[in-house]
């Protein structure tokens, strides 16, 4: 039997042996298929692959320029902080991974499972991340998790021009505010570098590192004083929680420049923490707001008639009582009065003064004096949403409406164009461009680009501008209605409004919805600076002196501070600036004529010599302008008075016989003479409309 199988055995033997050959060289044979097939049909793919994989070309964002006040204080910078990302192919445990994460970041646990397990080289853990959670993820050495340095947006000083200022995006994309309308200035350029990552996944450059400074954006100096500002927002703040108000706007102005020093809203908004605050809270109200102004518009309408020679400052008008009836409509002023001057029109805010002003130089020329000092039309400062305002052709005036422009009702604007009207009656009648861009600033603090102040036009005459300002100084002293806008030992020229709104529901004026304003401009006799403050419906009073008024105060008497203006000495008070600046002069549509305020020569008086015998010249000394016109009624005279505050000469003299006096000139001067520049603000300071 052993005999008889050995063949066979031998035969399952060799068959064996075959079979392993052939499974070997079968085997061996696809091997080298395939490893022909990646060498050579799939070789270009993989090369890619692999680049990919380790190598690649990171495309950067440089750095974001910064935006500075105009003394260099930081707004808004750029800097660097650490971002997390991963390579989810070279993740082997993507739950592991996010155990070890997840005290570390923000995201969830299951987030961070779901983006390590993409199919994916590249994605974002998280981006601008805390320096300590980096360097404790960076000591976790976890292949295929790395850190990376970004830009990240910060804006040191908060709420201070958060509207103003706006914000960026994640992606460093100005999105609100100067951000976005200066973006492309700002944002540089992107870079491109080629990294390849070594065996624990460390990135290393291939070429040499790029001259970043090249690509970084330019800065942004802004004209804006970062002081200034920041007591704006506070007195807004003060006064609209004291009233229990809505909102409030404040601009602050160089007369002289057009230089906006301060665009205060309240409330305000932290731009680093834009997303938890509304749409509605990023608005830069000064600029696209509009409002009826109220009784801050009435020196633009004295303005019109002094130019057009219409009246005078002593020119008595018959105020009817305080009441006037127009068709079906009737015109009342706060108090009944008989009779006022041009002056005392603006000083007790008379709104049927201020419509038999108006009717001096008729519709068509007040409506062309109200579009010559901006109002009608944007500013063009550069600011997005930035709106022009409502002013209606005079030929589309009925006789109410033309009384209520006369006013400041029927007619919309915003608080720049109020700051630049304003600025104008302070600078002589030049209307200039208001300017928020100072300069665009490169790398080295080198200046690349600057916008200079800008002349629009000349509106009214420097003696015009002149008188203006002496009757608006009338507001803020005794008798006036803006006592508490006073500031101490300053001569502020001033104009309270407190006007009605139109609710929005029911489309008519509503007694219970008001904008309290106060616009003005100090020192009176060489102005360097003017400021608008409203505050929008307050609800324990409505009236501009006394709830606009006090934060007036407190923002003019800082910008002075800090401009470093100094109280004008006594024998200097009456003297005005004589020219624009030189480089604004030469833009001028006009020379602008020569003009010094002179006074009379008149003998200092004793203030004890006050009895006169009959038939004599009373003395006018420390009288206010009101006690002295009233005065010189009672013996027949309206006097030539130049400046403002309490009478310190005349001429003549007392004592001089009646009958040999042909007019009666009065100088006068904020204190009388005893050197005060104000009156301390008196309680009972009450607005109009």
């Amino acid at each position: 039997m052993e005999h008889i199988n050995e063949p066979r055995e031998r035969f399952w033997l060799k068959a064996r042996f075959l079979m392993v050959g052939v499974f070997f060289t079968l085997g061996f044979v696809a091997v080298a298929g395939r490893v022909y097939y990646l060498q050579t049909v799939e070789s270009e793919k993989l090369q890619e692959r692999a680049a990919i994989e380790w190598n690649r070309e990171v495309t950067k964002q440089a750095r974001r320029g910064d935006i500075v006040d105009r003394n260099g204080a930081e707004l808004a910078v750029s800097v660097e902080v650490p971002s997390i990302h991963a390579n989810p192919r070279r993740i082997e445990n993507p739950e592991r991974v996010a155990r070890q994460l997840q005290p570390h970041l923000k995201l969830s646990y299951d987030d961070l499972v779901a983006r390590l397990s993409r199919d994916s080289s590249f994605v974002w853990l998280e981006r601008q991340t805390r320096p300590s959670a980096a360097e404790a993820i960076r000591g976790l050495d976890i292949a295929g998790v790395h850190i990376t340095r970004e830009y990240k947006r910060y804006y040191p000083l908060r709420e201070i021009a958060g509207q103003l200022v706006g914000f960026v995006g994640i992606d460093g994309q100005g999105l609100e505010g100067l951000e976005r309308q200066l973006d492309r200035t700002l944002a540089g350029g992107t870079y491109e570098m080629r990294v390849t990552r070594d065996a624990s996944g460390r990135a290393m450059l291939l070429s040499d590192a790029p001259q970043f400074g090249k690509f970084e954006g330019h800065s942004v100096r802004l004209t804006i004083d970062e002081k200034i500002q920041r007591v704006a927002e506070q007195a807004l703040a003060d006064q609209v929680n004291e009233f229990e108000a809505k909102g409030g706007w404040a601009v602050a102005m160089d007369v002289r420049t057009g230089d906006i020093l301060a665009l205060a809203n309240t409330p305000g908004f932290d731009p680093n923490r834009f997303r938890h605050h509304t749409s509605a809270d990023w608005r830069l109200r000064s600029v696209t707001d509009t409002f009826e102004p109220g009784s801050v518009f009435k020196p633009f309408v004295l303005a019109a008639a002094l130019q057009e020679q219409a009246t005078t400052l002593d020119k008595v008008y018959d105020i009817e009582d305080g009441r006037l009836q127009i068709g079906r409509n009737m015109i009342r002023d706060t108090k009944r009065r008989d009779e006022l001057t041009a002056a005392e029109i603006i000083q007790v805010s008379s709104n049927v003064g201020s419509y038999k002003l108006a009717q001096e130089i008729g519709k068509e020329s007040l409506y062309n004096y109200i579009r010559a000092f901006g109002f009608g039309q944007r500013t063009d400062v550069g600011l997005r949403g930035e709106q022009p305002g409502l002013v209606w052709p005079a030929d589309r005036w009925p006789e109410i409406t033309f009384a209520n422009v006369s006013f400041g009702q029927g007619l919309t604007t915003t608080p720049l164009q109020l700051a630049a009207g304003t600025a104008a009656l302070a600078n002589g009648g030049l209307l200039m461009k208001p300017r928020i861009i100072d300069a665009v600033l490169d790398r080295d603090g080198n200046i690349v680009e600057r916008e200079e102040p800008t002349l629009v036009r000349r509106v009214v005459s420097e003696q015009v501008a002149e008188q203006v300002s002496w009757a608006m100084s009338l507001v803020t002293i005794e008798g006036g209605t803006g006592t508490k806008g006073a500031i101490p030992h300053v001569t502020v020229a001033a104009k309270t409004g407190t006007a009605q709104k139109v609710n929005p529901e029911t489309r008519r004026y509503d007694p219970d919805m008001w904008i309290a304003g106060f616009v003005g401009y100090a020192p009176a006799e060489a102005p360097e600076v003017a400021v608008v403050v409203f505050i929008d419906e307050p609800q324990k009073t409505h009236y501009g002196g006394t709830v606009a008024g006090p934060a007036f105060a407190r923002i003019t008497a800082e910008a002075l501070r800090v401009r470093g203006v100094m109280p004008l000495a006594p024998d200097a008070r009456f003297q005005l600036q004589e020219e624009p600046p030189e480089a604004l002069a030469s833009q001028a549509a006009a020379p602008a004529p020569q003009h010094v305020v002179t006074l009379p020569t008149m003998r200092v008086l004793d203030p004890t010599d006050d009895e006169v015998a009959e038939g004599q010249l009373p003395n006018f000394t420390e009288l206010t302008l009101r006690q002295a016109i009233d005065r010189a009624r009672e013996f027949g005279f309206v006097p030539e008075v130049t400046g403002w505050g309490r009478v310190i000469n005349q001429d003549p003299p007392p004592g001089t016989p009646l009958e040999e006096v042909a007019a009666l000139n009065l100088a006068l001067a904020p204190g009388g003479r005893h050197g005060m520049l104000a009156e301390e603000p008196s309680a009972g300071g009450r607005d109009q409309q």
